[in-house]
C-alpha cells in the first residue's frame, strides 16, 4: 500500500476515531473545530507521508498533528484559552465513573450524540458522520433519503447543538439504558454499509464491519447494555461476517449465496455467533429486535449445502417479524424464501400484493427479486428488462457485476427477445 493509499484507508478508518478522542478531551462544542483540524491532518499526511515515509503508527500521528493543531487554534483564540487551560493537567480523559459508563472514546461519542432533545434521524447523521466517518452520499443510502437533505440536516443538528446549549455528555445508567436502542440501530447501519457498500470501489469494507463488530462485543462487556438486543445483534454480525470470504470472487463480482463455497465459510465466527444467539433468547420472554434476523441467518450457516436450507422456517421468521414489526425492507425480503418454499409464481404473486401495498420502494433489490421471479416464471423479456433497471439502480460495484452477467446470460440464451 503506497503513502497516498494510506492516507485514504486512515480517512476512512481513523476519522471516527479521531473526531472521537479530541471531542472527548476538549468538548463537543469545539466540533466544528474539531473537524477542521481532523481534515488538516489527512491533508498534510497527504505531502509529507510521500517523502518521510508513513509513521510506524499513522493513527497516533494524525491525532497528535490534529490535537496540536486544535490547541494552536485555541491560543490564538481569547475566548477558548480557557479551554486549553482547563487541559493542561493532563494528557489522556480520565473518566471517573468508568465502571458505570462506556471506556471506548467512539462509543462515547455515539451515546453523547444519541441525546433526547435531538430528533431521532438528527442522532442517527451525527453519529454516523462523526464516529464512522460517513460521507453524505452513504448516509442517505443508509437512511434512504437524498444527500443535500442529509448534509442540511447535519448542519441543523450541530446549530441545534449549539444555539440551545445542549449538553452532550456521557450517559451512565439509565441514560445508557434509554439511548441503547438507537446506538445499536446505528452500530448495525455502519455493518450494513460495509457488508454492502454503497461509496467507493470496494464491493465491501470489511474492517467497517469489525469495527461495527467490536463495539457490541464493549456493549455486551457494560453493565448496563448487557442486554438480549445486544447479544441478538453480535450474533447477527457474526453470521453474516463469517461469509466474508466467498460473497465476492476474483473479479470482484457478487457470488450469491447458492453458489458460495460453505467449507470456506469462517466457522469461529459462526460459533460465536451461536454463543450470542443462545444469550440472546436467555431468560427473554419477549423476542428482540435483531433475534429474527439472526435466527434466518444462522438458518442459512447451518445449511451444509444450499439444497439442504430450510426455506419453510425461515419464511416462518419472517412472518413472525412482520407480525412484530412491519418495514418495507423485512416485507421485500420475504419474498425470495416465498418463492423458494412456494414456487416462483406463489413469489410472483407476492410480490404484486407488496407493489400495491408499498408502490414507493423501487429500488435494486426490488428490481433484481423482480428479474429472478420472471426468469424462473420462463418470462424472459419481463426479466431481461428487471435486471436492466436493477443494473441502472444498483451503487454496489460487485452486485452490479453480477446482475449485468445475469442479464447477460438471459440475452445470450434467448437472442431473438
Amino acid at each position: 500500500m503506497n503513502s497516498h493509499d494510506t492516507v485514504a484507508h486512515q480517512f476512512r478508518h481513523s476519522y471516527g476515531a479521531m473526531v472521537a478522542t479530541l471531542t472527548n478531551r476538549f468538548g463537543i462544542y469545539h466540533l466544528h473545530d474539531i473537524e477542521d483540524v481532523v481534515q488538516e491532518a489527512l491533508l498534510k499526511a497527504m505531502k509529507i507521508w510521500p517523502f518521510k515515509g508513513v509513521p510506524d503508527n499513522p493513527q497516533a500521528w494524525l491525532i497528535t498533528t490534529a490535537r496540536n493543531a486544535l490547541i494552536d487554534k485555541f491560543r490564538s483564540d481569547q475566548r477558548k484559552r480557557n479551554t486549553l487551560l482547563n487541559q493542561q493537567s493532563s494528557l489522556e480523559p480520565i473518566d471517573p465513573t468508568i465502571h458505570e459508563t462506556i471506556d471506548d472514546d467512539q462509543l462515547q461519542l455515539m451515546f453523547m450524540c444519541c441525546h433526547p432533545d435531538l430528533s431521532e434521524s438528527s442522532q442517527i447523521i451525527l453519529t454516523l458522520k462523526l464516529v464512522a466517518g460517513f460521507g453524505n452520499r452513504e448516509v442517505a443510502a443508509a437512511l434512504f433519503r437524498k444527500e443535500d437533505a442529509v448534509a442540511k440536516a447535519y448542519t441543523r443538528a450541530k446549530k441545534k447543538i449549539q444555539d440551545e446549549e445542549i449538553e452532550l455528555i456521557k450517559p451512565i445508567e439509565i441514560g445508557l439504558s434509554s439511548r441503547l436502542h438507537i446506538v445499536l440501530k446505528i452500530i448495525y447501519l455502519i455493518f450494513s454499509e460495509g457488508y454492502r457498500t454503497h461509496a467507493g470501489k470496494e464491493p465491501l469494507k470489511k474492517d467497517l464491519c469489525y469495527e461495527a463488530i467490536r463495539l457490541a462485543l464493549l456493549l455486551a462487556k457494560n453493565k448496563h447494555c448487557h442486554r438480549p438486543n445486544v447479544h441478538a445483534l453480535i450474533a447477527l454480525m457474526c453470521f453474516h461476517a463469517s461469509r466474508f470470504e466467498t460473497r465476492v470472487d476474483e473479479d470482484g463480482c457478487l457470488i450469491d449465496l447458492e453458489h458460495q463455497d460453505r467449507s470456506s465459510w469462517n466457522q469461529e465466527l459462526i460459533n460465536i455467533g451461536r454463543v450470542y444467539l443462545g444469550k440472546s433468547t436467555s431468560g427473554s420472554t419477549m423476542p428482540t429486535d435483531y433475534l429474527f434476523q439472526a435466527l434466518i441467518s444462522y438458518h442459512h450457516c447451518k445449511a451444509k449445502i444450499y439444497a439442504e436450507t430450510d426455506w419453510r422456517e425461515i419464511l416462518a421468521l419472517y412472518d413472525l417479524e412482520l407480525e412484530k414489526r412491519y418495514t418495507p425492507v423485512v416485507a421485500l425480503n420475504r419474498i425470495v424464501p416465498m418463492m423458494m418454499a412456494h414456487g416462483p409464481q406463489t413469489g410472483l404473486d407476492s410480490l404484486m400484493a407488496f407493489e400495491n401495498q408499498n408502490n414507493n420502494l423501487r429500488n435494486a433489490l426490488y428490481y433484481a427479486i423482480k428479474a429472478r421471479l420472471h426468469e424462473n416464471t420462463h418470462e424472459i423479456a419481463e426479466a431481461i428488462a428487471s435486471y436492466s433497471q436493477a443494473i441502472l439502480l444498483s451503487d454496489n460495484a460487485a452486485e452490479k457485476k453480477y446482475l449485468i452477467l445475469r442479464r447477460g446470460a438471459l440475452v445470450q440464451d434467448f437472442p431473438n427477445i
